[in-house]
């Protein structure tokens, strides 16, 4: 756990299911894939990356101390069993509110992951319980199995103090752009994957150039450079060497 890395499923960061703002109602993200493929995350309210800043360093926590186990439970079968302690992630998160901590997690619980796939289509959780012991200080997540595994099998890595540090929509760039190699991305993909709901074009443009001068402040890129090619808005990364 060099460096403050932490494994992530990496469909979580290449298709975030995670908002941007809290607002009231139900929250619906869908990523449409090609092929008529899609992703759906749907939750009771909104579900911020401020809340998935929460589970990342929980788990963080957990892969460091290698605090998981595998459980049997009654109402949900086999489960991850993570625990970590609440002042480690007072720590990492900079929050000081045990409650909004626990509520975050709560809160996860809420979503709904949906794979629309042609020949394929499945429902999962990421967290099914909470619980947290005021006493101790111990935080229990019953997290899916699939999804546990896939922490660990189809993962990739971020540094979660970078993460932590970054505003909402720079948090989701820069999970895209950590499961993605290229270079060069069109510039309505970043919007999308980076969860921006702006209602126009130019709104939704200022405030992706503002998370990606974010993301070079904190050298998870070196630059970049807005180009046009054939008519359409490119976002060229450069990236650290």
């Amino acid at each position: 756990m060099k460096n403050k890395n932490v494994n992530i499923y990496c469909r979580f960061l290449k298709y975030s299911p995670f908002a941007v703002s809290r607002k009231g109602g139900a929250m619906t993200i869908k990523h449409m894939l090609k092929n008529g493929k899609e992703i759906i995350a749907a939750s009771a309210e909104h579900v911020t990356t401020e809340d998935a800043e929460k589970l990342y360093s929980l788990c963080y926590i957990a892969q460091k101390n290698r605090s998981y186990k595998i459980i049997t439970t009654e109402k949900f079968g086999k489960m991850a069993e993570i625990t970590a302690f609440i002042w480690d992630i007072r720590k990492l998160t900079n929050c000081n509110d045990d409650d909004y901590i626990y509520n975050a997690l709560v809160r996860i619980t809420w979503i709904k992951i949906s794979y629309n796939f042609p020949k394929h289509k499945s429902t999962t959780h990421i967290i099914h319980k909470v619980n947290f012991d005021t006493e101790t200080g111990e935080i229990n997540v019953l997290m899916d199995m699939n999804i546990f595994r896939n922490f660990v099998n189809k993962s990739l890595t971020i540094n979660i103090e970078k993460y932590n540090s970054l505003p909402p929509v720079a948090k989701n760039l820069y999970g895209f752009i950590a499961t993605n190699p290229a270079n060069v991305f069109k510039e309505d993909t970043l919007i999308e994957r980076a969860v921006i709901k702006a209602k126009r074009n130019n709104k939704a443009r200022d405030i992706l150039k503002r998370a990606l001068t974010k993301l070079k402040e904190k050298r998870i890129i070196k630059d970049f450079k807005i180009e046009k090619r054939d008519g359409r808005r490119i976002i060229n990364i450069i990236r650290q060497s």
